[in-house]
């Protein structure tokens, strides 16, 4: 029941920004009797008419679920994302007491394995002691890959992926780039964010080859990915990317230079900060 009124709250909000009458809002889905309920939460709405509604007034599906989502999380899970976020503005801050700080309560988290082998990664990488990390957990991560054959649908395990492409020996980094770049070429139904999450991962994998001269396999095939983006603003940036790294890795240092310097000049100078000519 309090599932329902949370939905009902989030629906009643909604109407009124858009400024519709019950009736408006409901336009014949379910009968006006039905939906009044449902705003008090008195009675549950089933997904389908739920989404008819939605749909019916072009409403963003993404904005009202991450408005109800929070409710529906437990606080261990709001705690964890809220030590995520602070352990982000301690690197983007230089902040190593910080990061270490957060990292220290992470790992007091329950579950949340793939959280932490994140974060401890993310804090060896910006304190430069990678190589510090036991072989134990190294073996632990890769298994997170090698014992799961879907991990390239996983959220989780892309978001760990994109950070832990420096713990892997060249060899295992090009099969698991290969595996990823493959299934996503093949698919083009993928949603928005997963779309941008494998040019995150992409654009991870081209920095760490040149700036770290790995001669990795799967070059040509990331820059590629990001090329064929659409071209769509939210992709832009990612498609800035493939520019600076196609000219990074033919040798035209000073076009890349001059990509970098435009992205500044626009106002993304903490943005390209990183972006070593």
């Amino acid at each position: 029941m309090e599932k329902d009124k949370i939905i009902g709250q989030q629906l009643k909000k909604t109407r009124k920004r858009l400024g519709l009458t019950q009736e408006e809002m409901i336009g014949g889905v379910i009968h006006k009797s039905h939906y009044s309920k449902i705003e008090r939460g008195m009675e549950g709405i089933s997904a389908d008419s739920l989404f008819r509604i939605l749909f019916l007034h072009n409403v963003d599906i993404d904005h009202f679920f991450e408005e109800v989502r929070k409710n529906y999380r437990s606080s261990e899970d709001i705690n964890s994302e809220a030590l995520e976020n602070s352990m982000m503005r301690a690197f983007n801050n230089s902040d190593t007491e910080k990061a270490r700080e957060c990292l220290a309560q992470i790992l007091k988290l329950d579950g949340h394995r793939i959280l932490k082998y994140r974060s401890v990664i993310s804090v060896a990488m910006f304190e430069n002691k990678l190589d510090e990390l036991s072989l134990e957990f190294k073996e632990k991560v890769l298994a997170e890959f090698t014992d799961h054959s879907n991990w390239v649908e996983n959220i989780d395990f892309l978001r760990l992926f994109g950070n832990c492409l420096q713990v892997f020996t060249t060899e295992q980094l090009d099969v698991f780039m290969r595996q990823l770049l493959k299934h996503y070429s093949k698919s083009k139904t993928e949603s928005e964010k997963m779309v941008e999450r494998v040019a995150i991962i992409c654009n991870n994998y081209l920095y760490y080859c040149y700036f770290f001269h790995v001669s990795g396999n799967n070059i040509n095939s990331a820059l590629e990915y990001l090329n064929e983006l659409d071209n769509r603003y939210h992709f832009l940036m990612y498609k800035i990317c493939y520019k600076f790294y196609d000219a990074l890795f033919k040798g035209k240092r000073e076009q890349a230079k001059e990509i970098k310097n435009f992205l500044v000049f626009c106002g993304f100078k903490d943005r390209v900060a990183g972006w070593k000519i």
